[in-house]
Formats: structure tokens, sequence, C-alpha cells
């Protein structure tokens, strides 16, 4: 039994948590998007700009559709075009905010699916917001590609989605599923998606020729550009063993709240889950051939598509790319399809305890994420603020083994063009120069690690340095770095902490434990003889001076 708009209760209650939780969420992008590009970043947008900054206005069309990788990313470089274009320069904070309310968007068309019940009164969508908006995918969230190109691809493919499952507006959906194709590479898979619509839909054949001859036409475009732009290592397949446990570990890696085999098998048994309640909704479709049941089922198939091609291609490092924060946005939008599929799936009365456990997982879900997102938030913005000092004034991408030289040129041809400027908030040269020097007399431990990437690509050798005297910064503002220093040489490496278990949270009072640590990295020059320092960055910066030095044998 459906409520009626007039007589329905809860509305004003579920506007009232969605706007503090949204509030709280906003809070959380603000404070901690850097303004200071991370990883892709120097390629996909500032690297673009410095291309194409002086081109004509039809060569600047044309390089939208630039491949980067094995994507093509029109979104992204839109929109660094426009934070250029507004300001006179870039501002990575703003891309990252902006494309951030792609996500509230995209909630909002959930919403258009969900229909109150006396069983499941308005409130209970609060659920489907919970579980979508977390900071399970940080990475994504705060990384100003990808948040134009991962989570932006969603939007024009559920709108391409509610379109085709319309009769009379679906051939609106053909230039969003070009768009979303061309926003991202999973945006492709939106054609096998209208397939599946037209074909449960029982459409005219009319329909699926002009539908498949668009789709073979924009795919046939897409790899003719990637095939003039030839990237090694693209669609390569790796692992295929283990790809129905990666297909479901990407699925529910939502689930994953600790690392190592446990979180794995978490991962895989909400992906397991989630693939029950899709299946018993195809089922119920089947019977009652409900358009919104269709789309829901239409953009969970996205997602499995999504997950498959990820499980196929991007499988090279074993399960933990796969259940990465950089994919976590798709399992948190199967999680909230989930509830909105489970929403009309249940026809009996639920008793309380069960309804409780349900609000009760997902707020214990979504305050661990936000738990154990704190150190993985500071330290990341530490390590984005090295690299970008690294990269201007030593020409050297620290993590690499041919130490990214472009990156380092593009770096310093957008300082020296104004095209960026760092904020004095993250300038290290700045706060190196002016921070107090005080002797300090360490009790460092220097260990050596050997480590094999897979990939190849990042160096895995380092020198892991630990010093028990310093604490990890309690104020957002400040932050801990190791200066490594060769002559007038220096290279500075993000520190990191270990949490406290949960009795000692409360009986110090700390999240972390007292003592810091630092991976030096020597893969592209050597760290041996270098000296150590330590640089505690703040509104009053202070440069701890030691003589120590990294030897072979510390």
């Amino acid at each position: 039994m459906y409520l009626q708009k007039s007589s329905s209760t809860g509305f004003y209650w579920l506007l009232l948590l969605v706007a503090l939780y949204l509030g709280w969420y906003f809070y959380y992008l603000n404070l901690h998007a850097v303004d200071v590009p991370y990883i892709d970043d120097y390629d996909a947008i500032l690297g673009y700009l410095l291309t194409y900054e002086k081109a004509d206005a039809w060569t600047k069309f044309k390089s939208l559709f630039l491949p980067h990788s094995e994507h093509i990313i029109i979104m992204t470089r839109i929109a660094g075009w426009l934070s250029y274009e507004l300001t006179g320069h870039v501002s990575f904070r703003g891309i990252i905010l902006a494309g951030n309310f792609l996500s509230f968007l995209e909630l909002g068309l959930l919403y258009t699916l969900f229909r109150p019940s006396l069983r499941f009164p308005p409130v209970y969508f609060f659920l489907v917001v919970l579980a979508f908006l977390n900071p399970q995918y940080s990475p994504t969230t705060f990384w100003a590609m990808a948040v134009w190109s991962n989570i932006w691809v969603l939007i024009p493919v559920t709108l391409s989605i509610f379109l085709l499952a319309n009769p009379k507006q679906w051939f609106g959906a053909i230039p969003l599923a070009i768009l979303a194709q061309f926003s991202n590479g999973s945006g492709m898979m939106i054609w096998p998606v209208g397939v599946f619509i037209l074909f449960m839909h029982q459409r005219p054949l009319s329909q699926y020729l002009t539908w498949l001859l668009a789709g073979s036409i924009s795919c046939l475009g897409y790899f003719y550009i990637l095939s003039q732009h030839p990237v090694s290592g693209t669609f390569e397949f790796s692992n295929l063993a283990l790809v129905p446990l990666n297909f479901f570990a990407f699925i529910g890696s939502y689930a994953a709240l600790i690392g190592g085999l446990g979180g794995q098998i978490m991962a895989v048994s909400a992906g397991c889950l989630v693939v029950i309640i899709t299946f018993l909704m195809l089922r119920n479709y089947i019977k009652n051939n409900d358009r919104a049941a269709l789309v829901l089922l239409s953009i969970m198939v996205f997602i499995f598509l999504t997950a498959l091609s990820a499980a196929l291609f991007r499988a090279e490092k074993g399960m933990s790319i796969i259940i990465g924060g950089r994919y976590r946005h798709y399992s948190s939008l199967a999680m909230a399809l989930s509830f909105l599929m489970c929403f009309r799936l249940i026809t009996f009365s639920l008793s309380r305890w069960l309804s409780f456990f349900s609000w009760m997982v997902i707020g214990v879900i979504t305050g661990l994420s936000y738990f154990r997102d704190i150190g993985l938030r500071l330290t990341t913005e530490w390590m984005t603020v090295a690299n970008y000092y690294n990269f201007l004034h030593n020409q050297l991408d620290v993590y690499t083994i041919d130490g990214t030289p472009r990156f380092g040129e593009t770096t310093l041809k957008a300082h020296q063009t104004g095209l960026y400027v760092v904020p004095l908030r993250y300038d290290l040269a700045r706060q190196l120069k002016s921070a107090t020097v005080l002797k300090f007399k360490p009790t460092p431990q220097c260990e050596r690690n050997e480590e094999t990437k897979v990939d190849k690509v990042v160096c895995g050798n380092y020198w892991l340095l630990k010093e028990a005297y310093f604490q990890f910064p309690s104020s957002s503002k400040e932050a801990f770095y190791a200066v490594l220093s060769h002559g007038s040489r220096r290279y500075v490496f993000p520190t990191s902490s270990t949490r406290n278990d949960w009795l000692a949270i409360l009986q110090q009072r700390r999240y972390f434990k007292k003592g810091l640590e630092a991976e030096v990295y020597d893969c592209h020059i050597s760290m041996i003889n270098a000296q150590i320092e330590w640089l505690q960055m703040g509104d009053k910066p202070k440069l701890y001076h030691t003589n120590s030095i990294i030897t072979v044998n510390p």
C-alpha cells in the first residue's frame, strides 16, 4: 500500500536528515579538497591546457577528444578549461568541489525511483543517501580528473537509461550515450545496457537497428581515436582465474571495511548479495513490467558490465585495485540501488528489530568509513603536496622508476606561465625558507625494503624511517614531512602514523599512536648519504635539523 502525496508524513524528516548530512558531507569535502594537482591531473589538465592554451577554437574543440590512456575524458577537459577561463589560472580545489555536486544530482535522479509506502515511509530514502554518499571512494572524490570522469559518467548514463525506458523519448538517449562514452571508458557500457532495455520492453526492430547503428559508429570512432594515440599495456587481460572473485569484489567493495583477506571476503559476500537482489528484481519486473524497476535494473546492469571490464583489464595487482577507492563509487551506487529494489520487493511487514538492524548496519558502515578515512585523507594530502614540491624544484617523481620527467616539465612550465599558482598553505619551499631551525637529536630507525611491483610503473624500493619523538598533528592545518638533503637539493616525503586501537583512543584521546614514519623512495636517484630533517608545516613552521644520514648499513 502506497502513501498518497496529500497524506504522506515523514517528508520533513527526510528533508531535515538529508540537509544535515549533505551539509556535513560538503563540509568534509571543503575541509579536505586540496588545491594541488594529483597524479594524472598533471597530464590530463595541466599538460593539456599548456599544449592547447593558445590554439584556435577548432583545434581546442578537437583536443577535447584526445585520449588519456584508454579513456577519452571530454568533461575533464571542459572542467579544466572553465576553471582557467573563469579565474585566469587552474583551481583544482574548485574543480573538485564542483565535480562533487554531480553526486548530489545522481541522488536526485535516484529519488525519482523511490516510491514511499506505509511499509517504507519517505525517511527510508535516507538509507539510500547514506549508502551512496560516503568517503569510501576518497581517492576519486578528491581527484579533479577522476571526479569529472568517474563520477560524471553516471549522470549521462542514468539520464540515457531514463529516456530509453520511455518508448516516447528513447531517441534522446542516443546523444547522452555518446556523451557518456566520450567522458570515460566505462560509459561505453551504455550500449549493451540499451540493448537490454529494448529487449525487456520488446521494442520494434527499427529501434534496435537505430541504437546498434549509433553505438557502432560511436564505438568505431572511439577506437579509431585510440588507435591514433596508442598506449602500451592498454586492454591487456590478466589474472583471468580471479575474474569471478574480482567481479563480486568490485560490486561489494562498499562492505570491505578492513584490509587483507577479511576485507576481500566481505566485499565478495556483499557483491553476491547484490547480484541475488538484482536477480529477484528481474523476476519481479517480468511479472509487473514496471518502468521504474527497469531503470533500476538497467543501472545495475551498467555497474555489472563495468565490474566485468575492471575484473578483466584492471586486475594486474590482484584484488587490491578492484577494491580500491578509485572504483568504490560504483559499489556505493550498487548498494543504493539494492535498497531501492528491496523497498519494492519486500511485501511483508518488517519487524522493528529487522528494520533497526538495517539502519544500524548502514550507520556503522558510514561512521567507520569516516573513521578510517581520517588518516588516509591527511596522508594523501601530504603526499600530493610533497609530490608537487619534488616536481617543481627537483623535476622528479620520487615514486617511479624513470622519474616521470614530463610531470616535472609540466609543473615548471605551469608555474612559470602562471597557469597554476600553488596556494601559500601548500608552498613547501616557502615553509622551508621561513621555518625556525631547531637542533634535534633523533632516535630514528631506518629499514631497507625491496619490493617488486607487478605493473613495473611504481618503484617498490624504499627506506622506512621511523621517529618515535613526533606526534601526528591534531590540526588539519599542520603537517609533517621528512626532508632528505643532498647538497643543495632537498627531497620531501610525506609521513604517516598507525591508528591506535579503540581502547587506546579512549584512554589517550588520540587517534594515532605516537611516532611518525616516512617511506623514502630511491627509485630514480639514490638516497644513500642523504641527511635527514623533519619539517613541521603550519602557521609557524619548524625544521628539525639532525646530523643523521641514510647509510647502507643503518
